[in-house]
């Protein structure tokens, strides 16, 4: 038997490679700066239905409140307000009012520092 004799390939030159032209099918890209940190906040959330016209405040000492005059707490839904504040404290006592007038029953409440207070104060 003989076997035929394998014929040396001829070598395949490689094409040379081209630059590309930008392809103007894709949208230019919108470089964003990294996303700021959130600031850190000491929260209180109550939950308690007011009623019509009428308003919850917070009264206390430390986190900027007062014992003399209180601060409105913001009202997200009918018997549900909150009250944020950034600033930094060591220790923080509050109690929530109606209109700034009728004093919640109970102790004072402590907040710490970048915590979160919720409950539903009770009222004579």
């Amino acid at each position: 038997m003989v076997v035929p004799k394998k014929q040396p390939i001829p070598s395949q030159k490689k094409a040379d490679a081209k630059p590309s032209s930008p392809s103007t099918q894709i949208a230019p890209q919108k470089i964003h700066p990294p996303a700021a940190k959130q600031p850190v906040k000491s929260r209180v959330v109550i939950r308690y239905d007011v009623g019509f016209n009428n308003h919850l405040y917070i009264r206390g000492n430390g986190a900027d409140l007062s014992w003399d005059k209180g601060i409105k707490l913001k009202n997200i839904k009918a018997d549900e307000w909150i009250w944020e504040t950034e600033i930094p404290f060591h220790a923080c006592e509050f109690k929530v009012l109606i209109n700034d007038q009728i004093y919640e029953e109970g102790d004072n409440h402590p907040l710490q520092y970048k915590g979160c207070v919720e409950f539903t104060p009770k009222f004579s």
